[in-house]
């Protein structure tokens, strides 16, 4: 489904007219329905923002780059230890959280 598509799909979900959508998002009419007839593609990070938050949707969602029906991959295992040794963590060790006198909290 392309952008145009996307934009128009959930305006009529929502049942709002081009100049309603113009009127809550501050975007013209006229750069709405091109965005809905695919004569304009590109649009301001502003213009994405304002028209994802009125239609209710992520800009995600209105770029194509989030596809909500599929799944995550799953997370790669942590590496196992070989037989007969320990697993060792890597990396620095944390640092202990200074200690708090008990009548210092808020």
């Amino acid at each position: 489904m392309s952008l145009a598509q996307r934009i128009r799909q959930r305006r009529e979900q929502l049942a709002m007219s081009q100049s309603a959508l113009a009127r809550r998002t501050g975007v013209p009419q006229s750069r709405i329905s091109e965005f809905e007839n695919g004569s304009k593609t590109g649009m301001t990070l502003d213009t994405a923002k304002r028209l994802a938050r009125v239609l209710g949707v992520s800009i995600d969602y209105l770029a194509g780059t989030w596809d909500e029906e599929a799944e995550a991959a799953p997370a790669a295992a942590p590496p196992t230890a070989a037989a007969g040794t320990t697993a060792r963590q890597l990396g620095r060790p944390r640092k202990a959280a200074p200690a708090t006198p008990a009548g210092a909290r808020g």
